[in-house]
């Protein structure tokens, strides 16, 4: 599935993982388990959020 991301500025978990075309399950581990070499994350108070930009930059999709 294409997701359009032009207007986006920071998507939640599971908008971030069909971004990337990997599971939802699969970024949370990511995120706690290898947090060196998740994406770059951001917290707004419990809320996990992805910029759309760094994750474009860090999958190599810029």
């Amino acid at each position: 599935m294409r997701i359009d991301t032009k207007e986006l500025i920071a998507v939640d978990t599971r908008r971030a993982a069909e971004i990337l075309g990997v599971s939802k399950s699969h970024l949370e581990k990511l995120r706690i388990d290898d947090p060196e070499n998740s994406p770059p994350y951001f917290r707004i108070g419990k809320c996990v959020r992805y910029s759309v930009e760094r994750l474009k930059e860090w999958s190599g999709r810029s």
